[in-house]
């Protein structure tokens, strides 16, 4: 699907030129369908859009919607109900055997920025937020808030969009948004007072940092940021030799003394790194500092994700030394963590082959899933955004 962050990008660019547009957000989903909730497209006034929701089924029925809303200026919910087994009463032949409900949006600029904002808010955070969004108000309902209002809930706090009434609707959203984190990409959905609220879990961005500029960095970079990851580059020289424009999308820093990283770039407890600068001693310098980083004063935990690329012998080499000098190297804590061979065993040759094999062991880990077979599978195939860091896995020598 889109990345998040791409629909964020949308609806700041329209919100720049003052172009008003329509946000088509998946709210609900009973059965199967491509897109979980959350999935979005951005529908702008000149018939172009951003996003898929289905995969291609839904989205020129939708585009035909959105123009009604946009012209209408009030928020909908339209439902595609493909449980049947004959589903041709939409002309739409989907197959999929699911309910989708997708919530329409009119979005004038300012509305746009700030749902933008806050979808970039719960992007950044450092751990998964609660979205509720209002779907559905009774006619009947006083001091109600208004279709597609959201707020975006941490804790007691909530960041809001929209006309919320008189606050018990906003109430009643973080008194559900518990129950949020344990109902799956089908979502939750609420009613009170004649109130219905859509749930759903926002994972923050994954941040892919890459500990050296070699051209086999290229694919991992590129890779990463087309599945909308937020990705860095360091490498020791000066920014001008590590040629930007060749990591396109990613930011390029320079780190003079990889010991420090820490100093140069931020490590985040949602950080995953990958060590690939060929220079034994300035990797095993990259390493120490990830493995000694610790993202919060009180954190016992650090970094997500730390892989090296190399066989397994050089990075034992690597560990030893570090060892040598009384870092962190060899606990449960921080074997849990480094993957050294790096990626998962997919097979293929080349740079290319590799930074998949990278980023697909990446994306495995920080979405606490094996990365095995899917028809292997038992368990529901799409698990809550919260779910904890996938067991360490053991992988041969490259």
């Amino acid at each position: 699907m889109t990345p998040l962050r791409t629909i964020t990008d949308a609806l700041h660019q329209c919100a720049e030129i003052g172009q008003a547009t329509v946000l088509a957000t998946v709210v609900r989903v009973v059965g199967s369908s491509y897109g979980g909730v959350g999935t979005r497209m951005v529908v702008r006034v000149d018939g172009t859009t951003v996003g898929i929701v289905s995969g291609g089924c839904l989205e020129s029925d939708l585009a035909g919607h959105a123009r009604r809303v946009h012209e209408s200026g009030r928020a909908e919910v339209v439902s595609y109900d493909t449980r049947a087994d004959d589903d041709a009463v939409w002309g739409l032949g989907l197959g999929c055997n699911g309910l989708i409900d997708v919530l329409l949006e009119p979005l004038p600029p300012n509305h746009a920025a700030a749902v933008a904002s806050l979808l970039a808010t719960a992007l950044d955070a450092d751990a998964p937020r609660v979205l509720a969004t209002v779907i559905h108000v009774d006619a009947s309902a006083s001091g109600a808030p208004a279709v597609g209002a959201h707020a975006l809930l941490d804790g007691d706090d909530a960041r809001t969009t929209g006309a919320w009434g008189d606050g018990r609707a906003l109430a009643a959203a973080h008194a559900n948004a518990g129950d949020a984190f344990g109902a799956g990409r089908g979502g939750l959905v609420r009613e009170t007072d004649g109130v219905r609220l859509a749930f759903e879990v926002v994972a923050p961005t994954v941040e892919l940092l890459i500990c050296g500029s070699g051209p086999d960095a290229v694919p991992v970079a590129r890779l990463a940021t087309q599945l909308g990851w937020d990705v860095t580059v360091v490498d020791h020289r000066p920014v001008e030799h590590a040629h930007p424009e060749r990591f396109p999308g990613a930011r390029v820093a320079e780190c003079a003394d990889a010991a420090r990283l820490g100093d140069y770039v931020p490590l985040r407890a949602r950080t995953a790194a990958v060590v690939m600068s060929h220079h034994f001693a300035r990797d095993a310098d990259y390493l120490h500092a990830l493995l000694a980083a610790r993202p919060q004063p009180s954190s016992t935990a650090g970094v997500a994700y730390v892989g090296v690329l190399g066989p397994r012998s050089r990075t034992e080499r690597m560990l030893a030394e570090l060892a040598s000098r009384g870092a962190p190297a060899g606990s449960p804590a921080v074997d849990a963590r480094l993957h050294g061979p790096i990626g998962l065993d997919v097979g293929g040759d080349g740079p290319e082959a590799i930074a998949l094999s990278i980023i697909a062991e990446v994306s495995a880990v920080v979405h606490g899933r094996e990365g095995g077979f899917l028809r292997d599978r038992r368990a529901p195939l799409h698990a809550p955004p919260h779910a904890p860091a996938a067991r360490a896995m053991t992988h041969d020598a490259r």
